[in-house]
């Protein structure tokens, strides 16, 4: 019996004409796939350093053209992400301070995660992909989905660059795993609140703690698991 499967192809980044990384994703949302790489990894401080973005050699390559030289990352860890995430940062060495007054009541929660659920439709469809939002309040403003969790976060910083969009003080829904180096995309990213559907590492715990994310895992329709920040899930918006 022949089912849908999720689309899968490996994605070349160049940055000023120089190869960068090359990453198995999604065959969508490239332009921004590549610009949240570069913003997650720290290679660009915003919209402002980007000159321009061509999708080249039948949408395999993305070239980035950026206003400054900048110096190429040598040494690449692949993460512990599905589809082989990359990144050029040891995580365990960096400092964030998110600071937000941002809170979320266990009703947003869980209604958040439903809406998302109910959105997520190339998941529905084939399976075998994972999910990302944003959100503001009870409202969802972007979502992407991709083979790799890492790339979702990536491709959600893009496009709120693209547009001009704060990721601060919002909250990132996603429904794979809570690894450290996707607290350390959500912290670089400003955002104070992260769900996910599933657990978080012991190593995205600490972090979370130390950078003052709030970390929410194992949410389901009626319950969730508060790993970090507790003290932003309140009973009442206020």
């Amino acid at each position: 019996m022949r089912g849908v499967v999720p689309a899968e192809d490996l994605v070349s980044i160049h940055v000023n004409g120089e190869p960068l990384v090359s990453l198995a994703c999604t065959p969508t949302h490239l332009e921004e796939l590549a610009l949240g790489f570069l913003f997650n990894e720290g290679l660009i401080a915003g919209p402002g350093a980007i000159e321009a973005v061509d999708l080249c050699d039948q949408k395999r390559r993305v070239d980035v053209w950026l206003h400054q030289d900048i110096e190429i990352p040598q040494l690449r860890t692949i993460t512990s992400g599905c589809s082989g995430g990359a990144t050029f940062k040891d995580v365990t060495g960096l400092y964030y301070h998110v600071q937000s007054d941002l809170h979320v009541t266990p009703q947003q929660v869980t209604q958040l995660i439903q809406d998302f659920e109910q959105t997520t439709a190339l998941y529905r469809r084939t399976g075998g992909v994972h999910g990302a939002a944003l959100a503001e309040g009870e409202q969802i403003l972007y979502l992407v989905e991709d083979i790799g969790r890492h790339n979702t976060l990536d491709k959600i910083a893009g496009m709120c660059l693209r547009s001009s969009c704060s990721t601060q003080g919002r909250i990132l829904l996603t429904s794979g795993r809570a690894s450290s180096e996707m607290v350390n995309k959500v912290a670089r990213m400003g955002v104070p609140i992260v769900i996910s559907r599933t657990s978080p590492t012991s190593l995205a715990v600490q972090l979370a703690r130390g950078w003052d994310v709030t970390l929410i895992g194992y949410t389901r329709r009626r319950s969730f698991r508060v790993y970090a920040g507790e003290e932003r899930v309140v009973n009442q918006a206020g």
